[in-house]
């Protein structure tokens, strides 16, 4: 009874590719992103030393490094995502720095890079210099099947090297609340639904001193050089004329959030779309409005 729907979940997706295979459409990696980070700012419900952790660029990237993407694709998706490589959805063809590849899962590396932060695996924990167990709580948001599905995948993947995380879901609203405004967290799981190609429409997630910046909201001033040259690239991509010009501050930027991993990138989903073999014209892309950019060439036959 429908000629287009928008988007498909991928279970749904599965069913229709069965049932009517010509209805079905793949666009590839939407500009969408899951992703985890960690409160880096001061708060009553982070104990310093714990603090310490979540600020160090070296526990998050082990932290990363310990996780299998390939496994929340598979899983979680359906098969239906890509392991992500950054902040930049490699279908944002132009601004997306193709030198950068999704971090391959090792839990051995891993363990390693945490070696030389001062933390050991003993009896099957994961322990720091002082003796903490390494433990955290991860916030994300009730009635979502797959961020749910995700932070048991996280909780598994890091009980292996000796890390207990217990997985905390609120309503959307109270999540935001505790995310941004009480900082009442320690690590949370969310996305981010990408609307636009330009990276300008994201400084305000990135300026380190802006209410959405996820790990650190409303900096005084920025707490690590490389958030101030976060900034810096930030300003400079939005305020010059050049493209390239812009463009090459813009891989900078990228090469940096990969590297200290302030948030680490988890997948791309796939865009996945159903459409009548009836409604012509159709001209798909994973960028917004996916389906209906040409509106005034689609017809039905």
């Amino acid at each position: 009874e429908l000629h287009l729907i928008n988007k498909v979940e991928p279970e749904n997706f599965d069913r229709i590719a069965k049932e009517q295979p010509a209805a079905a459409r793949n666009l590839g990696a939407s500009l969408d992103s899951e992703y985890i980070f960690f409160n880096q700012a001061p708060s009553p419900a982070v104990p310093e030393w714990k603090r310490k952790w979540f600020m160090s660029a070296a526990f998050r990237r082990a932290v990363s490094e310990s996780i299998h993407r390939d496994d929340i694709a598979r899983v979680v998706f359906r098969g239906h995502a890509h392991p992500a490589a950054g902040p930049v959805s490699p279908s944002n063809h132009f601004w997306f720095n193709a030198a950068l590849k999704p971090l391959a899962f090792d839990s051995q590396a891993a363990l390693r890079d945490f070696a030389k932060e001062g933390f050991a695996l003993r009896d099957g924990v994961l322990r720091d210099r002082e003796g903490h167990a390494v433990e955290f709580s991860l916030v994300t948001n009730s009635g979502s099947r797959p961020r749910e599905a995700m932070a048991a995948i996280l909780q598994d993947d890091l009980r292996h090297i000796g890390i207990q995380v217990n997985i905390v879901t609120l309503d959307f609203g109270s999540l935001v609340e505790r995310i941004s405004k009480t900082l009442q967290f320690e690590a949370c799981l969310i996305g981010f639904a990408n609307v636009e190609v330009d990276p300008v429409e994201e400084m305000n997630i990135w300026l380190s001193s802006r209410p959405q910046h996820p790990w650190w909201p409303s900096e005084k001033t920025p707490a690590t050089p490389w958030e101030a040259r976060i900034d810096q690239l930030e300003l400079l991509q939005a305020s010059e004329p050049s493209r390239l010009l812009r463009k090459k501050a813009f891989d900078e930027f990228q090469r940096i959030v990969v590297e200290q991993s302030p948030m680490i990138y988890l997948v791309n989903a796939d865009y996945l779309a159903a459409v009548s073999p009836s409604l012509k014209g159709i001209q798909a892309t994973a960028s917004p409005p996916q389906i209906l950019w040409n509106i005034e060439s689609l017809r039905i036959e």
